[in-house]
């Protein structure tokens, strides 16, 4: 089955993509073709589900598609312009317009990769007025840039990375050239989204571990309660849990009293998603009155899947709502809710000098870190923080203390409850 790649940009340039991409027997290519960069929200907005990734013909459509999250950065890249592509179009114009040009205009192109390409290969006589910028600019203002220095003749012609300028340019009559990318480039690019599909699929087939287990099991399990009634209980369990490992096509295994293993990969977990679990921990309580944690560990090796595992389920038994909790291979946490919210923060935190920040736990910080920019909120009293990690008042003010000794929060002022006493300190989060 060969992965499907979208090229996207103006039809010549996605003529161009699609000449490359042929070249790989493991790619199929699916145009999709625009006049106007403003196009690119309904082009792509539409199912696409079928496209593992996407190559863009340039910066600009790249920004906006991701920055308007049409695609995932991690699964989309543009070949980047190199000073061969300007070279070639700088011989081209001299050429066509029979004259050495003594200045010229020129926007996109990354100052850094201009300044290499004037010290190696250009002239010190010849004068570029640049228009540099990250992202995506509209057509207008680039346009407006060029024409008003050929206005004032102050260039000799103009050379632009941006379709939409190339044919304003050209129809207002002011020589003007377009740079595009090299096929080298192209190649570059695909080679990138080759070694990222390999990975993905590697990724896939990585040890999963998903565990289970009774909540508040031991507390439950004494002489008085556990009674036949309970052994039925635990065989009915084990059968929701035969059931749901062969859907994800695992195994399952009992670790110990109330605890068991599905052994399966990442890939089956990732197809079903989160619901399964959420289902199963409905069906097992329905039909078993039992009450389950649900944690999933990964692991480049079956030792270290496990080892995620069991801190997953060190860390759901303070949990009092239902919520999965994954801890990958680079220990990082994701905790999942039923109504499809996640949050995602690191359990390392390394300082800049290399040190790790050992007075308060990395996996607290980050998680602050995570819940301010999930909520918006950089400005903070310590009820907000007991909020968001479910804790007393008297640990939100020790972790927000701790913080403000790290440099990570500072006090701004304070915030009037309502009620009889003083204000409740105020700190601004500073956690980069």
């Amino acid at each position: 089955m060969k992965i499907k790649i979208g090229t996207v940009g103006p039809e010549d340039s996605v003529e161009l993509l699609m000449e490359e991409v042929k070249k790989y027997e493991e790619f199929e290519a699916v145009p999709f073709c625009y006049k106007q960069t403003n196009e690119l929200k309904e082009l792509i907005s539409k199912d696409q589900t079928e496209i593992a990734y996407w190559l863009f013909s340039g910066q600009a459509p790249y920004d906006v598609a991701v920055s308007n999250q049409l695609v995932d950065s991690r699964n989309a890249v543009y070949p980047p312009l190199y000073g061969a592509s300007l070279l070639g179009r700088l011989v081209q114009g001299q050429y066509q317009e029979g004259k050495l040009f003594q200045s010229v205009s020129l926007d996109t192109i990354q100052e850094k990769e201009l300044d290499e390409v004037k010290q190696a290969f250009l002239p010190p006589e010849l004068t570029i007025h640049t228009l540099f910028y990250p992202g995506y600019k509209p057509a207008e203002e680039i346009i407006a840039f060029h024409k008003e220095l050929y206005k004032q003749k102050q260039i000799d012609a103009a050379f632009t990375c941006i379709r939409e300028v190339y044919s304003e340019l050209k129809k207002q009559g002011i020589p003007c050239y377009r740079v595009t990318p090299t096929k080298l480039s192209i190649q570059q690019a695909l080679k990138y989204i080759k070694e990222r599909a390999q990975s993905q699929l590697y990724k896939k087939a990585q040890i999963a571990i998903v565990a289970i287990e009774i909540r508040n099991y031991n507390e439950k399990k004494d002489t008085s309660s556990y009674s036949m009634k309970r052994k039925y209980q635990e065989l009915d369990l084990k059968r929701w849990l035969l059931h749901y490992a062969e859907k994800v096509g695992g195994s399952y295994m009992q670790i110990g009293d109330g605890t068991f293993f599905i052994y399966t990969t990442r890939g089956e977990l990732e197809w079903h998603g989160d619901k399964l679990w959420f289902q199963f921990m409905k069906d097992a309580e329905a039909q078993t009155t039992l009450q389950t944690n649900v944690v999933v560990g990964y692991g480049r090796t079956a030792l270290e899947a496990e080892g995620n595992a069991r801190s997953a389920l060190k860390e759901a038994q303070d949990k009092t709502n239902s919520v999965i909790i994954y801890v990958d291979e680079d220990k990082r946490r994701t905790e999942h809710q039923p109504n499809e919210q996640s949050l995602s923060y690191d359990t390392r935190r390394i300082g800049q000098d290399g040190s790790t920040e050992t007075s308060l736990s990395p996996a607290i910080i980050n998680k602050v870190q995570s819940l301010s920019r999930h909520y918006g909120q950089d400005l903070v009293t310590a009820q907000d923080i007991s909020n968001w990690l479910n804790s007393s008042l008297r640990n939100a003010n020790r972790i927000l203390a701790k913080l403000e000794e790290m440099n990570l929060a500072t006090q701004t002022g304070g915030e009037q409850s309502g009620q009889r006493g003083r204000p409740r300190r105020v700190y601004r989060l500073e956690i980069q």
